[in-house]
């Protein structure tokens, strides 16, 4: 801000007027020429403390464009970001003693192809003389933007809008450090348990287990990025059937419509074979045995069939497919009902690609690691649940694999600020 010129003309003008003045006593020069002076140290701390407040409003918004660029890469409403940063800025206020009057506005703005957030504040305090000098009193004024800088893969998402659609409980763990985790409602559990993402976050409340970093809650909507997949269904004869058993060895299963219920004895391994498998039945692998497959899609006919992983020693190991329709799914069901897909976590050595529940609740129980080595694993169910002490690893590899990430989840369908927020103006 300025010094005004006028202060200092006036002191100083007054100043050599008496002190060149012959016919001026002592007494009178001091009379006038100290009170001049004074004025002159009154308005040099007042400057002082002036230029101090100009530079604390704009640092209020500074802060406050970030604080809102923060709830926008949270995607909540507009004007939902703008109560937020308007609470954040009135607190400040409230905690400066001597706080100027201001007026604020806030503005989303598009910065790069992408929301960001104006902040303007119009401060304003008396000055000398009534607010004469200068004219309307002391005007302060502080003007920032803010964006959210980069993406962050979302590779957990809770689409249910249950009230609690993402429970991870007891001592379990859901590990993604380099992705997000969102949910369209809760997320609740045990104090023991623990949750590690890039960035976490849910559209109601976030409690109960350890969260790092701290989660975001208030987050908008995120519709199910699969919502208009289709998977096509063959009529399969009635009556009973006969199940499929394979004991002893490796085998290999070509891929189509599966009607016959598939048992896999102990310490046998069932290789399927690269492209769309539909199980309209059971699926089940007994103690030790062993299913993988790689290129591979396994639609679960959830309405009829409820694959059995669960076996003491029993190993998955699927690899998701690499081109056609169901590009970058390893496994999925569409159909309604709520279905429970339990994973446990020592069994599952590798689900590269994405997990689809869209009714459904996937289950990882037990002890072990589930999924760690995969390049990467997408979740996307109407709700999510970890017990026991399950662990489940959800890597995020995208580069290192030819397995595509479909488009929505991944980097496709990444959490703004994945690298935080800063001022771009």
């Amino acid at each position: 801000m300025d010094f005004p010129a006028q202060i200092i003309n006036l002191a100083s003008l007054t100043a050599k007027r008496l002190w060149s003045s012959t016919r001026g006593s002592i007494a009178q020069l001091a009379a006038v020429a100290v009170p001049a002076l004074s004025l002159v140290s009154i308005a040099t701390v007042e400057l002082v403390a002036v230029s101090a407040s100009g530079s604390r409003v704009q640092s209020i918004a500074d802060a406050a464009a970030l604080e809102g660029a923060q709830h926008l890469s949270l995607a909540v409403d507009a004007k939902v970001v703008k109560e937020r940063t308007a609470s954040f800025v009135e607190a400040q206020f409230a905690g400066w003693s001597d706080a100027p009057a201001y007026q604020a506005t806030y503005e989303i703005v598009d910065w790069n192809g992408q929301n960001a957030i104006r902040v303007l504040l119009s401060g304003n305090r008396p000055s000398f003389f009534s607010s004469k000098l200068p004219e309307g009193g002391w005007k302060f004024r502080g003007e920032a933007t803010a964006a959210p800088v980069g993406k962050t893969p979302l590779c957990v998402l809770a689409t249910g809008e249950d009230t609690h659609n993402m429970e991870i409980r007891d001592s379990s763990r859901l590990m993604a450090t380099d992705c997000g985790i969102h949910a369209n409602a809760n997320i609740v559990g045990g104090n023991a348990a623990r949750i590690d993402g890039r960035r976490i976050q849910a559209k109601g409340k976030a409690s109960g287990p350890t969260m790092t970093p701290a989660p975001g809650q208030g987050a908008a909507y995120i519709a199910d990025p699969f919502r208009a997949m289709r998977v096509r269904s063959l009529t399969c004869p009635g009556g009973k059937v006969e199940a499929i058993t394979f004991n002893g060895g490796t085998h290999y299963l070509a891929p189509g419509t599966h009607c016959r219920p598939i048992i896999v004895k102990s310490r046998t391994t069932l290789v399927l074979l690269p492209g769309d498998h539909l199980f309209q039945t059971n699926l089940r692998l007994e103690a030790n045995a062993r299913l993988q497959g790689e290129d591979v899609f396994l639609h679960i006919n959830t309405g009829t069939a409820t694959p059995d992983f669960t076996a003491d020693g029993a190993r998955v190991n699927l690899v998701g497919r690499k081109s056609g329709p169901y590009t970058g799914m390893v496994m999925a069901s569409v159909w309604s009902g709520q279905p429970v897909l339990t994973l446990p976590g020592s069994n599952v050595e590798r689900l590269l690609g994405v997990v689809y529940l869209r009714t459904g609740f996937l289950q990882v129980s037990g002890e072990g690691v589930a999924a760690e080595d995969s390049a990467w694993t997408v979740i996307v169910a109407r709700r999510v649940i970890s017990t026991g002490q399950a662990k489940i690893r959800i890597n995020a590899d995208y580069e290192t694999s030819d397995v595509p990430v479909p488009n929505g989840v991944g980097p496709s369908g990444g959490l703004p600020g994945g690298e935080g927020t800063r001022l771009i103006d």
